[in-house]
């Protein structure tokens, strides 16, 4: 899997575009609009349009992409809610007050593997009730779970912490190593997290 990391988002939030060995494309996190999202996307087959969960900063862009490329857009279910409303998103606390409203074309379960190269969700509560990472062979997309030396903020309407640490220890307790992309921040990986992020180790052993 070819892995792309855009910083095109609100807030420097991570939006990633992953495309399999058939040439097919998946855009993670769309979030703030800018002309030069358009321009990465240019030649790319992008089918799918994956969300790690429904804060603006991370969905923003969603509705003008699937207007140029009729990508089908995932969310978890219990994040669902979030895509019209702009106080569970968040957008009126934005920045000029970015807005998102789009319905969703499939709601995504736990465990449910995508029709997209071998990608598999883990659903990640905690952040937001319907967070989710995204999991392949070698990677974690982990949206806003779990960051360099970090994890996601859970002050914040439907964030719960009893969630998260379960999500951070569902994550620890994968067998082997991954390389992590969040959506803040530098990638990293689950073995460095496991070892050095103080938040993990304060909060789950």
């Amino acid at each position: 899997m070819k892995i792309e990391t855009l910083y095109f988002g609100s807030r420097w939030a991570n939006t990633y575009l992953l495309t399999d060995e058939n040439g097919v494309s998946a855009l993670v996190d769309p979030g703030a609009p800018t002309p030069r999202l358009p321009k990465a996307l240019e030649g790319k087959d992008v089918r799918y349009i994956l969300l790690t969960h429904g804060h603006y900063d991370h969905i923003t862009s969603v509705s003008p992409v699937k207007e140029i490329t009729g990508a089908q857009v995932m969310i978890h279910r219990l994040d669902a809610p979030m895509t019209e409303d702009a106080g569970l998103n968040l957008s009126l606390l934005s920045v000029g007050r970015m807005t998102a409203s789009f319905s969703p074309d499939h709601l995504l379960e736990d465990g449910e593997e995508l029709p997209f190269g071998g990608v598999r969700v883990l659903h990640t509560p905690g952040h937001t009730p319907g967070s989710v990472c995204f999991i392949g062979a070698d990677y974690i997309i982990s949206g806003d779970t779990l960051f360099e030396g970090g994890i996601g903020r859970t002050d914040f309407p439907g964030s719960d912490l009893e969630d998260m640490k379960r999500s951070l220890r569902r994550l620890v307790n994968l067998p082997g190593d991954y390389a992590v992309y969040p959506g803040h921040g530098d990638a990293t990986t689950l073995e460095n997290e496991r070892m050095n992020n103080y938040y993990i180790n304060y909060l789950i052993k």
